[in-house]
């Protein structure tokens, strides 16, 4: 069985771009080492699924956001929205990008459960 990391972003991809590429990043190596990962959403940081809302968002040291969140579920890594972080943001599934599913509490306490290291950003 493999190691399993869960990521937990809540910060703003604009105002917090070095978390968030940070978090992106630092799931895309332990992909690479076969952990399996899972990145969930919460709060400001659900505005990162909507279609072109950050496709303009690097920090100097990373690639951009788009491209290192394509990689991570190209690679096989789960990203998930906090479904009542979305709804009052007034953001839905037809607003954002294909390969995400939204998620409530109990998704989170689940995997976190399971998992051998939860980080929070």
């Amino acid at each position: 069985m493999a190691n399993k990391v869960v990521y937990v972003i809540s910060g703003d991809p604009r105002e917090k771009t070095e978390n968030v590429s940070a978090v992106f990043a630092q799931a895309l190596t332990a992909i690479s080492f076969d952990y399996d990962c899972e990145i969930f959403l919460m709060d400001e940081a659900v505005k990162s699924v909507v279609k072109g809302a950050i496709d303009d968002v690097k920090f100097k040291t990373f690639e951009p956001i788009v491209e290192m969140m394509s990689n991570y579920m190209d690679m096989g890594g789960k990203l998930y929205v906090c479904h009542p972080s979305s709804d009052a943001r007034d953001i839905h599934e037809g607003d954002c990008i294909e390969g995400i599913e939204f998620v409530n509490a109990s998704k989170l306490l689940e995997s976190g459960k399971k998992a051998d290291a939860v980080f929070t950003f």
